[in-house]
């Protein structure tokens, strides 16, 4: 038997290139036929004998080529013979596994029908479905709380980023590596999203992946020493005194809205707790706040699970009286919309809000380039309907301490306060109660005009 063939093989119209197939002695077989790259019978003898000689070229990671000698070759070709041809057991399979990770070849390998063979965009998807979702379900019976807006943040961001990455991942291929190139993607590819948003984006799978190994859905642990994104989120914008005075005495279209934004400036109330708020929430000097509300997730605790009494200015608590005795409905909210079983949604008081804003920069009427101007100030001043939030709590700690503004607030810690706090610059709610109206009275519209017949005032923007 000889020690290999030689032989020409037609590449292309009329051109040959010698190829070469060594034997394999124990099976009495040749290898795959390997190109010599020489047209020339002689030439391609002298290549092949440098091969017996030094080794085979080989292509290794990223295109560096090592010389292989024949003896591993044939070694190899034997190996791939068998796992072709012999039946192979679960163990045999384990055995195989765990020499290709000692020698550093594989860091996993996902075995057919496995629980971590499960695609890693079907993984996600039912993992974030608030009905599907075994880490919702786990949760929840816990005790713990998992809002379905929350839920369907997540599941959007999985569809728009984790999916078209991971497309053709199984759970138990996905690599540390494979989670830090993610990473440098969405970050190179989004370069108009935040720190903060970033973080968020990755933690979606992050969160899935650990709780898939806690689970023993897969093997190993990817996101175990996975560095984070570094640098600081962008601040919400705050506006100032005079700002916020000049605001109010614009004519809103909206007067509805506009009493939503006057509360949110002087109690520091988000934006589901004001919309919570019914008729019996509402004291003569302050506000129970024992719910929050969203289009999604409906009416639900407060984000600390903890009821809180804020101080009400006597003209913002009247306002909202009056406004909840034109409520069609008979549900007790005071920020009432069309339909029976909920008050009016959030996005309304936002936009009109941004909507203010522009008229406040722009006035009634302003060029086109005036309008540009404008948006752009706007978008880098990053002024929300959460800045209320940040402006109430900045004025407030101007007069009194973070530990007594915090009561009314609702943070659970000084740490998260501070936050809040910083844009400008403890005793009992009676403090806060007094300070509320030195440092508010003086910022607020007359808006007796409007508060005689709501139903002329709110307009169409319900």
């Amino acid at each position: 038997m000889r020690q290999y063939y030689l032989f020409p093989r037609n590449v292309s119209k009329a051109r040959y290139i010698y190829y070469v197939q060594f034997t394999d002695f124990a099976t009495k077989r040749r290898l795959s036929a390997i190109s010599t790259g020489k047209a020339n019978r002689d030439d391609a003898l002298i290549v092949v004998a440098g091969w017996l000689r030094d080794g085979i070229p080989q292509k290794q990671v990223e295109q560096e080529v090592s010389l292989r000698p024949i003896e591993d070759l044939i070694s190899a070709s034997q190996v791939l013979s068998a796992l072709k041809r012999v039946d192979l057991t679960a163990h045999d399979v384990a055995k195989i596994e765990k020499v290709l990770k000692d020698r550093g070849l594989v860091e996993t390998i996902v075995k057919k029908g496995s629980k971590e063979s499960e695609a890693m965009e079907d993984y996600l998807r039912r993992f974030w479905d608030y009905d599907r979702s075994p880490y919702i379900a786990e949760k929840l019976s816990h005790g713990g709380r998992m809002g379905k807006k929350h839920t369907r943040c997540c599941l959007e961001r999985v569809n728009i980023y984790w999916v078209p990455y991971f497309s053709e991942k199984k759970i138990g291929e996905v690599t540390k590596q494979n989670l830090k190139d993610f990473s440098v993607h969405i970050a190179q590819k989004h370069p108009e999203l935040s720190t903060m948003t970033l973080r968020q984006i990755r933690l979606v799978g992050v969160t899935a992946l650990k709780w898939a190994f806690s689970n023993e859905l897969i093997p190993t642990d990817p996101t175990i020493g996975l560095a984070g994104y570094t640098g600081k989120g962008k601040k919400r914008g705050v506006l100032s005194p005079k700002e916020a005075e000049d605001l109010f005495k614009l004519e809103w279209k909206d007067k509805r809205s506009m009493l939503i934004n006057l509360v949110a400036m002087t109690t520091g109330l988000r934006i589901g707790e004001i919309l919570a708020l019914k008729v019996e929430n509402i004291g003569e000097k302050y506000l129970t706040i024992e719910s929050s509300f969203s289009a999604i997730d409906g009416l639900k605790s407060t984000k600390t699970d903890e009821e809180r009494i804020v101080p009400v200015i006597p003209t913002i608590r009247d306002a909202m009286l009056n406004l909840a005795k034109f409520n069609p409905h008979g549900n007790g909210y005071v920020f009432w919309g069309e339909k029976k079983d909920r008050p009016c949604g959030s996005y309304t008081a936002a936009f009109e809000l941004k909507r203010m804003l522009f008229r406040l920069r722009a006035g009634d009427t302003p060029t086109s380039e005036k309008k540009k101007e404008v948006k752009e100030y706007w978008a880098k001043r990053n002024v929300v309907f959460h800045s209320w939030r940040h402006f109430y709590a900045s004025r407030m700690t101007d007069k009194l301490e973070a530990r007594k503004v915090m009561l009314a607030t609702g943070h659970k810690t000084e740490s998260v306060f501070k936050d809040y706090s910083d844009h400008a610059l403890e005793s009992d709610l009676m403090d806060v109660a007094v300070t509320t109206g030195e440092v508010f009275g003086g910022l607020l519209p007359d808006i007796s005009g409007v508060t005689a017949n709501w139903q002329n005032a709110i307009g169409v923007s319900i």
